[in-house]
């Protein structure tokens, strides 16, 4: 007979756990939506910044996006175009000051989890959610950097009760650095370095990858297809051509339209400022059947999102396009192509080496690390049920008496 035992305990915790579960889901209102544009807070006593949490930047902009380009990886992610409005939540801004100098920052977003008297502040990095930004970090200038770092970090593990999940830190960052022990999770970003010829590029590509592109660059050629890229004025109109064709594409398996108007905020900021380019393939008639969005900041490009025709005469068309995209960033000196977070398969095909992002959680205060050991044990429990019910299968599928009712079959058949 199989052993039930295992399966009887995960549904008995199961049982304990529900009611504390239930008051651990997402809140979807956020709660500081009338706090002030600007608050000054107190920093250690010891320490020699001073600390404004802001809601936008607004005239900080230009020293925030001048900061930030001092930064070893300058994230788009952290650009002014992408905080001022791709927030989820309240927009929370850390900004350091050294006199009136500004110094340093770092950008989050707040919101709350649970329901009624288990309610508890949130704190995610500025945008984490359906629009994924990664590369992220504080910024600081390399004198003020550790002050900088435990000004923040003070802020985040301040009195009270709250939950920090920060997903998609660069794992070689500050944060990153300061929070592993905190690590739930961890994701690779793939990238390359760019040469400055585009043909040299296509060269280190797989065989069957230069392959695709040759014949298809051969027939799009001989029936008129051709690249553009979007002007600034005709951004509007690509960005709704882009999810229009992802939607078509990948529908259901993508939730990047779930943010969809706080992302065309931030794209049309980003396109004024050059940061976010669109180019498009086009056939002979002028209809768009590919796109691809990438974010650019100094010598880097990412590719952020995309969207194709799926028909079969369009085959190949998403391979050509960023073939030609690379063509162009290395003719403009650009001297890196980022394809972001996750290790889909096809990332290998543009790609040669990869950095490490996190996903770092904790709580603070008696409700907030309650919060996250509850969630902690809720991902323990699925794991033990669904190994359980494996176990359970297993043993049921040779049971004796399903053996011999298979052999009875065989033997009547």
């Amino acid at each position: 007979m199989p052993d039930f035992g295992n399966l009887g305990q995960v549904l008995v915790c199961q049982t304990e756990f529900r009611g504390l579960f239930q008051q651990a889901q997402v809140a979807k209102d956020t709660f500081l939506r009338h706090t002030p544009q600007v608050t000054t807070s107190p920093t250690s006593p010891r320490s020699p910044l001073r600390l404004e949490i802001r809601h936008r930047l607004d005239s900080l902009a230009n020293r925030w996006d001048e900061l930030l380009e001092q930064q070893e990886l300058s994230s788009p992610f952290l650009s002014s175009w992408w905080i001022d409005n791709a927030a989820e939540g309240t927009a929370t801004l850390l900004c350091c000051f050294a006199g009136s100098e500004f110094v340093g920052g770092a950008a989050f977003q707040l919101d709350s989890v649970g329901t009624g008297p288990l309610r508890v502040e949130r704190v995610r990095c500025l945008g984490q959610g359906t629009l994924a930004p990664d590369h992220l970090d504080l910024i600081a200038q390399q004198v003020h950097a550790a002050e900088v770092r435990s000004v923040v970090l003070s802020w985040l593990k301040r009195p009270g009760s709250r939950v920090v999940d920060l997903d998609g830190l660069a794992a070689t960052g500050a944060l990153g650095q300061a929070l592993r022990s905190h690590e739930i999770a961890s994701i690779a970003a793939p990238f390359t370095r760019l040469p400055a010829d585009g043909a040299e590029y296509l060269a280190a590509r797989p065989g069957q990858v230069r392959s695709t592109i040759s014949r298809t660059r051969k027939r799009f050629a001989k029936e008129g297809v051709h690249l553009r890229r979007v002007l600034v004025d005709d951004m509007p109109g690509a960005l709704d051509r882009l999810a229009e064709l992802h939607d078509s594409r990948w529908s259901d398996e993508s939730a990047f339209l779930d943010g969809w108007d706080r992302f065309r905020a931030a794209a049309l900021a980003g396109a004024r400022s050059g940061s976010v380019v669109i180019h498009e393939l086009l056939s002979a008639d002028d209809e768009v059947v590919a796109t691809e969005l990438d974010l650019r900041s100094e010598k880097r490009l990412a590719f952020y999102q995309a969207g194709r025709r799926t028909e079969r005469e369009w085959r190949g068309c998403g391979s050509v396009l960023r073939a030609d995209i690379l063509d162009w960033a290395c003719s403009e000196g650009i001297e890196e192509y980022d394809l972001l977070r996750g290790d889909e398969p096809y990332k290998a095909d543009w790609s040669e080496t990869q950095r490490l992002l996190l996903r770092c959680r904790f709580g603070v205060g008696p409700l907030g690390r309650g919060v996250v050991l509850a969630a902690v044990a809720r991902q323990r429990l699925t794991g033990s049920a669904a190994r359980a019910q494996s176990v359970l299968e297993e043993r049921l599928s040779h049971a004796p008496w399903k053996q011999h009712r298979e052999a009875h079959t065989e033997q009547s058949g």
